[in-house]
């Protein structure tokens, strides 16, 4: 059976998928997250996983990833860093720590004095280990909800990443990883938001078409 829809109403429905705002978009991608099966899930990272070998290392002094809330069915970066460990063990593997009261973000060395423990939040991070520097030779792997055709990204709302970003050196290469392709475009992006370079896709490596800022 065929429902016909008068162009009026098309056209809403059109601009609603079109034009929306941070927090409807991070409120229908959580879900779509959340609502993955297992094995969705686990083919899903394995798929970002293959894409993400096809990144150029080459002169790479870091990577700078998230640990995952696999509750919530983040990217599994886990995967990420097992291959950077055995693959690349010359990059330095880095991960970040939430400061809540100055909402920034403090940054340690994977190494053998790193101690790691999930934070109040459900949050792995580390909670010990030796502090690092983010230098222009080294790529940041972004968490996201779901990014735009102009790369900018729809995070958890805090900010911290985009304060973080902002203070790197010019030529930091700042990566996405999502599940899902990007949506036309982001309505209320503001001065502070930081433009993605790039975005790992389970299909493909989203390039940089967008202006970098």
């Amino acid at each position: 059976m065929f429902f016909k829809i008068n162009k009026k109403a098309a056209t809403c429905i059109l601009l609603s998928l079109i034009f929306m705002q941070k927090t409807e978009l991070r409120k229908i991608y959580l879900e779509k997250r959340l609502q993955l099966s297992e094995a969705e899930y686990q083919t899903l990272n394995q798929q970002l996983l293959q894409q993400f070998m096809q990144l150029d290392f080459m002169g790479i002094t870091a990577v700078h990833l998230f640990l995952p809330m696999l509750r919530t069915k983040e990217p599994n970066t886990n995967l990420l860093i097992n291959y950077l460990q055995k693959q690349h063990p010359q990059i330095k593997r880095v991960f970040p720590k939430v400061g809540f009261q100055q909402k920034t973000l403090t940054h340690f060395l994977d190494d053998e004095d790193l101690v790691i423990a999930e934070n109040k939040y459900g949050i792995p991070e580390p909670i010990s280990g030796n502090q690092f520097y983010i230098d222009k030779n080294s790529i940041v792997i972004v968490p996201l909800l779901i990014f735009d055709l102009q790369g900018n990204r729809v995070g958890y709302g805090g900010g911290f990443y985009d304060r973080f970003l902002a203070d790197c050196e010019a030529g930091t290469q700042f990566i996405g990883l999502s599940f899902f392709e990007p949506v036309d475009f982001i309505e209320d992006v503001n001065a502070l938001d930081v433009k993605l370079h790039g975005c790992i896709l389970p299909e493909k490596i989203w390039k940089q078409t967008f202006n970098k800022n």
